[in-house]
């Protein structure tokens, strides 16, 4: 059951008629049946939600002591304020599975990856997802991460290979913006340095801003070949057609390479991906390769050599380095 942000912020600023107060009541009921009402809510509204519901049953409890006398059944009575205290119970608990993995921090594992190297770093996340972060790029996670979601929180850029799972989606919150996808590849950046922005190279990702006190979620779909980015002095998103030139090296390519020199290879990868490669050892130039590189990235291809090839990958300003170790 979806509900409209603004009918939201009416029942927060108790501006709603009884049948929209009772559309609001609606949608918190079908919390259990749906993985979406409250995920694009704030803190604040989600308290000030529960506050009111709490509130209602309040009233509603106090209008029926009232109405004792004229029922002349307390037994009717103590039924009937048993069905609301259960429905706030519901209602209450319902919103409160949110929180539930910060309100027992202490059994809860924390996962937190940096990378402090000036090459790109491969990381498996537990559902088998694949994400490559950039140079000081720190994601974190906490285990075990496959619940009603698979959530992680960014600070840099990083490129995601997300493992497609209908039942479970894949969210990534950053400074700025989250990221709800189900099984996609894209690219985000968002260190704090430029305007953050979100790439996207197959699939479709919805992203959308988090605002306070009440305001409407900003957000939008974003498809192949699509860009977003986040506009500071406008608080919002904008999408355009395009994409960030790096993106090239997560292209899908094939290549196969039967004792070829490492100096044709790195040629040929330079060509098709239209990037820089710059050779520091010559020792590197009279090693050869037997591969078969069927649909793969740049960066997967580069990471095969440097296992078979004893090899050290560097990526720097668009610029492939490899070096004898």
């Amino acid at each position: 059951m979806k509900i409209s942000p603004l009918l939201i912020k009416k029942y927060l600023n108790r501006e709603c008629s009884p049948e929209e107060e009772q559309v609001v009541q609606d949608w918190y009921d079908s919390f259990e049946k749906t993985d979406e009402p409250a995920e694009l809510l704030n803190d604040e509204e989600r308290n000030s939600i529960r506050k009111r519901i709490l509130e209602n049953v309040k009233n509603e409890i106090a209008s029926r002591e009232t109405d004792l006398p004229k029922q002349g059944n307390p037994h009717r009575l103590y039924y009937a304020l048993g069905l609301v205290a259960a429905s706030l119970i519901i209602a209450l608990s319902t919103l409160n599975h949110l929180y539930i993995k910060e309100a027992d921090k202490n059994n809860i594992e924390t996962v937190v990856i940096t990378n402090h190297t000036r090459l790109l770093k491969n990381v498996i996340l537990p559902d088998g997802s694949s994400l490559w972060l950039k140079p000081e790029t720190t994601i974190r996670y906490q285990l075990p991460f496959v619940q009603n979601y698979r959530r992680i929180v960014m600070k840099g850029e990083t490129f995601f290979d997300v493992k497609r799972d209908t039942l479970h989606p894949f969210i990534i919150h950053t400074e700025k913006f989250d990221t709800r996808v189900l099984g996609t590849s894209f690219s985000i950046r968002a260190d704090g340095k430029a305007a953050s922005r979100l790439s996207v190279v197959s699939g479709k990702v919805f992203v959308y801003t988090r605002q306070t006190k009440g305001k409407q979620v900003d957000g939008l779909y974003v498809l192949p070949k699509q860009k977003v980015v986040y506009k500071e002095s406008k608080q919002m998103l904008e999408k355009s057609n395009g994409t960030e030139a790096d993106l090239r090296i997560w292209e899908r390519k094939s290549f196969v390479f039967n004792n070829t020199p490492v100096s044709e290879v790195l040629d040929v990868l330079r060509t098709n991906f239209n990037v820089k490669v710059t050779v520091s050892s010559p020792a590197v130039k009279e090693l050869t390769l037997k591969a078969d590189f069927t649909g793969l990235s740049l960066p997967v291809i580069l990471d095969l050599m440097n296992r078979s090839l004893n090899i050290k990958l560097g990526f720097e300003d668009e610029t492939i380095t490899l070096a004898k170790e």
